[in-house]
């Protein structure tokens, strides 16, 4: 399943990036590269990657959704998020993964990242704030991936905060 076949099966929006934005994915793509020579790795040690959006054939396995980050409670440690077609895990580094009760939280706000006002193309940077009811936290990522995710746990598509689009 590629990206496009992703797009389809999530209810979010996601916008096609415009032509000057696809160019510069391409020029990042080679500084990311070359950052990742110079440091040795370091860069792909700390999670940070493009998401490649393939979905496994096994419903069980984890589709290739980036770096998403998880906040639960928001001053709590980040922890490394991951999907399959069926639900969604934190899978910290040295401990078994957990699954996360994303159908009993709720988005309170959504911020997009830094560059654009409102962009909901597929890499576009989104941190979501999000509520179990008593604690809040956020789940950081790319917006086809946080879309996944909301696809999974049945949640609405969010509005940009105030102020941010």
């Amino acid at each position: 399943m590629s990206a496009e076949e992703l797009r389809r099966q999530v209810a979010w929006t996601v916008e096609d990036p415009s032509p000057a934005r696809r160019a510069g994915r391409v020029l990042s793509g080679v500084a990311h590269l070359v950052s990742t020579v110079v440091t040795f790795g370091a860069d792909a040690a700390i999670g940070a990657r493009r998401p490649g959006w393939t979905v496994p054939r096994g419903p069980d396995d984890y589709l290739d959704l980036g770096s998403l980050t998880l906040r639960m409670p928001g001053s709590g440690p980040a922890e490394p998020v991951q999907a399959t077609r069926t639900g969604v895990w934190a899978t910290p580094a040295g401990r078994p993964p957990r699954r996360l009760p994303v159908e009993a939280w709720r988005v309170v706000e959504a911020v997009p990242g830094t560059g654009s006002g409102r962009p909901r193309h597929p890499e576009a940077e989104w941190r979501l704030v999000l509520s179990d009811g008593s604690t809040r936290g956020s789940l950081t990522g790319a917006w086809l991936a946080l879309a996944w995710i909301g696809h999974l746990a049945g949640w609405s598509e969010p509005v940009a905060a105030p102020g941010h689009g």
